[in-house]
């Protein structure tokens, strides 16, 4: 399914939440549903994210979701360029000539290059957390700390701007992606990562409390992807990709009713694709993708995600 109502509780919260979870790209179909679940007047009082899915999170629950749909469409018109690699970024360096400009695998901390992140994550780290405290909504993000190895949301409403902004940015790097956030602050040094993979066990209580739009940007059930190769990089991302499809299942079970499911299916993809032989797991990108073609329809695929989920709710 699409979409699918939690029912297992009876109770009928009276508050809406937001939970998106999105590692890279696939960032571009969550903000294509949040944007059309706003503009067809659903609002949030709460909201938490994942990955690059805190940020679409972070602007919807300010009233800004359209603004989200915007930048992916921006950033798939530019060609992807936030995905840059470590490895191009050098390579535009001057470098004296007969010197070529190899990855060292064992000293390379991510794939990605930090610049284009901290560019489009900009607006909404400098709004953290003033906004959302003047908002009176509630924001988290989840966050792994590769020190004590423990994993939660963290509240961007809380302390202060660069700490905020600090934790957004952690949320957004998915490992083999962007390296680990460091800083050095006491009580000692931090490391952390984000990504679907820094999932926590539960969603914060508010979450839990509330009528829920769960929207990943990734399949649930996790879909087949018969032409994974042995590359590192691929088979990393989709064992987070697998691992938060699980995790968003299982949460499904706990929500109130009136809760949805946002996520990718395949026969979905075929009818909106008009191909038959459309295939999920072959053609939507991993979170590395460059492909701002595909990128782009992908958001407008969250759209008409969003689209049949309020039908079939109302229905």
């Amino acid at each position: 399914m699409l979409a699918s109502p939690a029912v297992v509780r009876r109770r009928i919260a009276s508050s809406r939440a937001l939970v998106v979870l999105a590692d890279g790209v696939q960032a571009g179909f969550a903000a294509g549903v949040v944007a059309e679940l706003a503009a067809r007047g659903v609002r949030w009082s709460t909201a938490c994210g994942a990955g690059l899915g805190a940020q679409v999170a972070a602007l919807a629950i300010l009233g800004e979701a359209d603004e989200g749909e915007r930048r992916w469409r921006r950033m798939a018109e530019s060609g992807m360029t936030m995905f840059e690699s470590r490895v191009a970024a050098a390579r535009a360096l001057p470098v004296p000539a007969g010197v070529l400009v190899l990855p060292d695998a064992l000293a390379l901390g991510g794939w990605l290059a930090d610049e284009g992140l901290a560019e489009f994550l900009a607006p909404e780290r400098a709004g953290l957390p003033g906004r959302s405290r003047r908002g009176g909504v509630g924001l988290w993000a989840a966050v792994e700390d590769m020190v004590d190895g423990r994993r939660g949301w963290l509240d961007l409403t809380a302390g202060h701007a660069a700490e905020a902004a600090g934790n957004l940015d952690a949320a957004a790097r998915f490992p083999v992606g962007w390296p680990p956030r460091r800083e050095s602050e006491p009580p000692g040094e931090s490391i952390r990562w984000g990504g679907t993979g820094a999932l926590p066990e539960s969603l914060p209580e508010e979450v839990l409390n509330a009528r829920v739009d769960l929207v990943c940007g990734f399949p649930v059930p996790p879909a087949r992807r018969p032409e994974l190769g042995d590359s590192l990089l691929e088979l990393a991302q989709r064992r987070d990709e697998i691992g938060a499809a699980v995790r968003a299942q299982a949460w499904a079970q706990l929500l109130c009713r009136d809760s949805r499911v946002l996520a990718p299916d395949g026969r979905a993809w075929v009818e909106w694709s008009g191909r038959d032989g459309a295939d999920l797991g072959v053609e939507y990108p991993l979170p590395w993708s460059r492909n701002g073609e595909v990128a782009a329809a992908i958001i407008q695929f969250g759209r008409e995600a969003a689209r049949r989920a309020l039908k079939s709710t109302r229905t």
